[in-house]
């Protein structure tokens, strides 16, 4: 099954101060750490970012349809961007994802709509796979202001996958400059 990645580098970076995605992190920009590890396994990468610097990657940038409305917005536009029918799709600030993590969501997506892990404080929606029939419910959630992931995925086929299996820092997203 050909599946493709959607990275989501449009966020306001509030937090942060500045486009976390472009951030260094080991010396090469936090984004590269997930395309470097996302192009392993995916068979088409777009990268949702209202920033042109993206550009630079090599891979298809396209902003947001919906400025402002965060994840569900930007996992929107790259559904209706994307050619294959399953999507990964991932933060711009999640460095430290592996193969083994996204073999196991690809594997386990058959028959769901959407697959993400669920580890102790909840839903790590933003490292899972989508499919396109997640489109019309995510609008449907985009037009009545509804933009918090979490409570959306409650309307399509989910599928959770015990995150304590993988240990350590695989989900740990960075958000401030302490994080890194």
């Amino acid at each position: 099954m050909k599946v493709g990645a959607i990275i989501l580098a449009g966020g306001k970076s509030s937090r942060m101060g500045v486009d976390k995605g472009l951030m260094l992190l080991n010396e090469k920009p936090m984004v590269q750490h997930v395309i470097d590890t996302i192009k392993l396994i995916a068979d088409e990468l777009i990268i949702v970012a209202n920033n042109e610097e993206y550009k630079k990657f090599g891979y298809v940038v396209v902003a947001d349809e919906v400025k402002n409305a965060g994840p569900i917005a930007g996992i929107c536009t790259g559904l209706k961007q994307a050619k294959y029918h399953y999507n990964f799709v991932l933060s711009c600030d999640v460095p430290f994802i592996t193969k083994e993590m996204l073999s196991l969501l690809k594997q386990e997506v058959a028959d769901f709509d959407a697959v993400v892990f669920e580890k102790d404080e909840g839903l790590h929606p933003l490292i899972g796979v989508y499919s396109k029939n997640c489109l019309p419910k995510f609008e449907v959630a985009l037009n009545a202001k509804e933009l918090k992931l979490k409570t959306v995925l409650h309307h399509v086929n989910l599928k959770k996958i015990d995150g304590t299996l993988f240990r350590g820092k695989f989900f740990k997203n960075i958000n401030s400059k302490l994080d890194m």
